[in-house]
């Protein structure tokens, strides 16, 4: 961004700590009046070194390092850390296990959507919204706990398998919550659609183009919004996702409104995906038999290799790199997150639109910047 400013025209930081940014990040505009002329963006502020740590971690010990990237998004880090391991050692992970992994993960995905669409609605006024979503969260965290023993960092995904199978009523709590979660996301659907205000504020604001999006490397719902149905469950299936129904949520307008209609629409996918699981999963053991890993694996030595690993966690595209010598510790590990380039996307977004609009197209894009600053 050049930084001279011509006449009426002023720089403006914002962050990176304030009350309407989608966590730590600064944006810095240049204003001319309240007409946004040009931006950019500046990461880097609670940077946790998490490539490193792992390479200084057993294979095992990384399981609880990548919760860390992003809680919201714990369980498909895990899945596309824990699937490299398994592509280099050449581990088959049993039937049983591949369900129950598809379910934490969706569940995962759910709860994600509720907190990011709760936080978008209360950046651009909407604050009711964010303690409806809030509510019916707390529901989808209560299964995800009844599985794997926490809320929110999980530790859940083992090589090979999982850590425990689904508790006993588990279907029962399924049946009773995820009735009132549609009733929900059909409310906010219909306060999204119905306000003059809301519409007003995000129909045809914050456009992204597909090839924009393209360019920029975007994926998960931003790039779906612009009518690009690219989601990894489908395009290159892992876990049972290709014994699966469930389509590929996609809105064509690229805008605000877009963006969060895609979300609903994926909550609603999610919660099918979860209920036809329980309804195929067969009978069987969580870990291949007559194997050296298993729920308590000792120390691993992994053969060496490199592989690249990628999974659709609830914003887009999260992938590793990974290269092994051998040893009980990856030599390299490198993330291929889907936020940094998505965030990308608000110089070009931003420019020409008004002060109060800036809140409500970051907001839009569901970003995590512990993520980014891994």
């Amino acid at each position: 961004m050049e930084e001279k400013v011509g006449p009426s025209e002023m720089i403006v930081h914002i962050g990176p700590q304030h009350p309407m940014l989608p966590g730590p990040f600064r944006l810095n505009a240049r204003l001319r009046g309240e007409t946004v002329v040009d931006s950019e963006v500046e990461m880097g502020w609670i940077h946790k070194g998490i490539e490193k740590i792992l390479e200084n971690k057993t294979y095992l010990q990384g399981i609880t390092i990548v919760d860390r990237i992003c809680y919201l998004a714990a369980l498909s880090n895990e899945e596309a850390y824990v699937g490299c391991v398994e592509k280099l050692a050449g581990i088959e992970v049993p039937e049983r296990s591949q369900y129950i992994r598809v379910i934490v993960e969706e569940l995962s995905r759910l709860q994600s959507h509720l907190l990011g669409m709760g936080e978008y609605a209360s950046f651009v006024g909407f604050v009711s919204m964010f303690m409806y979503t809030i509510k019916e969260r707390e529901d989808v965290l209560s299964l995800l706990d009844s599985i794997t023993g926490a809320r929110i960092t999980h530790s859940f995904l083992r090589f090979g398998g999982v850590k425990d199978d689904i508790p006993p009523g588990f279907r029962d709590d399924v049946k009773r919550v995820f009735p009132n979660v549609r009733k929900a996301i059909d409310s906010y659907e219909d306060m999204y659609s119905t306000d003059s205000i809301y519409r007003a504020r995000t129909v045809g604001v914050g456009v992204l183009t597909a090839d924009v999006a393209k360019d920029l490397g975007v994926s998960g719902p931003p790039l779906r919004a612009t009518g690009v149905p690219f989601d990894i469950r489908k395009d290159e299936p892992y876990l049972v996702y290709e014994d699966l129904d469930f389509k590929v949520c996609t809105e064509t307008a690229g805008d605000v409104y877009a963006r969060i209609q895609v979300r609903l629409d994926e909550m609603r996918e999610s919660m099918y995906i979860i209920e036809q699981c329980l309804d195929q999963m067969p009978e069987g053991p969580l870990f291949a038999e007559d194997t050296p890993y298993g729920k308590r694996s000792p120390v691993m030595r992994i053969p060496a290799g490199e592989v690249y690993h990628r999974v659709e966690d609830p914003r887009g595209e999260m992938g590793f790199y990974m290269v092994s010598d051998g040893s009980d510790k990856p030599y390299r590990v490198k993330i291929r997150g889907p936020v940094y380039p998505t965030l990308q996307t608000l110089p070009p977004l931003l420019k020409g639109v008004k002060v109060a609009d800036i809140v409500a197209i970051a907001g839009s894009m569901d970003t995590c910047t512990s993520e980014v600053d891994r």
